[in-house]
């Protein structure tokens, strides 16, 4: 957290990035189930709330003079993605909560942590949005499912758990600091 804490700018480089990417995988998710009427209102809500995110984390960047930029990927949600069943629905949208989940984990801690009142704020409004999508993301797999899913939470849970705890990661929002 001291790391994360002392290095805002990469932090908020990658989280502009995590919210592009969350709402490129919302728009991918319209496309994937157009016949879903439940799942288009819910990501197309998503998909527009994640752009605002990354237009209010763009904003900061300008504030701090800092433009946006490339920042190279720790690779989490990829190898997330890669430990889900190939073409399962069920664990692409349990990814993307536990993905939620883990931002909004880290924004409850940031928040809490951050010297600045500024980003103490702008991280708890996205802790909030972070602990919703988290939902929607479980509640859609479950309905796809038509059973519980907590089982395969947990297990993709597990898997996310090694991810994160990977030797040697990058400052990012889910790795690292």
């Amino acid at each position: 957290m001291r790391a994360a804490c002392a290095d805002p700018v990469t932090l908020l480089l990658d989280h502009a990035h995590c919210e592009k990417k969350a709402a490129q995988t919302a728009v991918r998710f319209l496309f994937k189930y157009p016949e879903w009427p439940r799942l288009c209102a819910a990501m197309s809500k998503l998909a527009r709330e994640e752009l605002v995110h990354f237009d209010r984390v763009l904003a900061e960047l300008r504030a701090r003079g800092e433009p946006f930029r490339r920042l190279p990927s720790a690779g989490y949600a990829a190898a997330l993605f890669a430990a889900c069943r190939p073409g399962e629905g069920v664990d692409e949208l349990l990814a993307c909560a536990l993905i939620e989940a883990r931002s909004h984990e880290r924004f409850l801690r940031l928040a809490a942590a951050h010297p600045e009142e500024r980003l103490r704020a702008l991280y708890a409004e996205l802790a909030d949005a972070e602990s919703r999508h988290g939902s929607i993301y479980v509640e859609l797999a479950e309905e796809l499912a038509k059973a519980p899913v907590g089982d395969r939470l947990k297990a993709l849970a597990v898997a996310e758990a090694e991810i994160v705890a990977r030797a040697g990661q990058p400052l990012r929002m889910h790795a690292g600091g």
